[in-house]
């Protein structure tokens, strides 16, 4: 049986909810840290709020990136077993997967946005995913504008497979994370740490 291009690209794209999936998590530790009143006695010995933030990013950008290349990976060696050439399928699949980490990594910046801006309000980082969700499955489906299923990050990611790899809307995508985990980061420096 053989996949299309565009069913593997499909498939990429659900992995690259998963690994959304896992930075949001991943990230949203730190409030869950904060409102079981551990993160004060932590911050309250030498440990600067800037290093347990970015302990905590190092987990949520790296696993979400682990994940995303080792489903790729996976999914390039099963792919090449069906076609008869699992080792070139393998490294373009993973090529293909690692293409979506900024996205992933843009939703661990809006989950530290709401943790550093609004703490009591970071579940809205989960509706952003599911929203993301939404438009990329079913935003052709009911023809929804271009501008409305240009709000994912997801609708930037090139399709690498096949076709040249455009670093534009990567970069856009990196800068825009950057700048959300940085004013998260900002914002929780400046707020009272919830305690006892």
């Amino acid at each position: 049986m053989k996949i299309s291009m565009p069913a593997l690209a499909a498939e990429l794209g659900l992995l690259g909810l998963v690994a959304g999936a896992y930075a949001v998590q991943a990230t949203l530790r730190l409030q869950g840290e904060e409102a079981a009143l551990r993160a004060e006695p932590v911050l309250a010995t030498a440990v600067a709020r800037r290093r347990w933030i970015l302990s905590h990013l190092v987990m949520a950008l790296g696993g979400s990136a682990v994940v995303l290349a080792s489903g790729g990976l996976a999914a390039g060696i099963a792919h090449g077993l069906r076609i008869g050439g699992p080792v070139g399928q393998g490294g373009r699949m993973l090529g293909a997967a690692l293409v979506q980490v900024p996205a992933t990594w843009t939703l661990a910046g809006i989950a530290m946005l709401l943790f550093g801006l609004l703490p009591r309000l970071t579940a809205l980082a989960w509706a952003a995913l599911l929203a993301f969700a939404l438009l990329g499955q079913l935003g052709e489906l009911l023809q929804l504008a271009d501008w409305v299923r240009d709000l994912s990050p997801f609708a930037h990611v090139p399709r690498a497979l096949g076709q040249p790899l455009d670093l534009g809307p990567l970069l856009w995508l990196g800068a825009v994370t950057a700048a959300l985990l940085l004013a998260g980061m900002t914002a929780f420096q400046r707020r009272d740490v919830q305690g006892g």
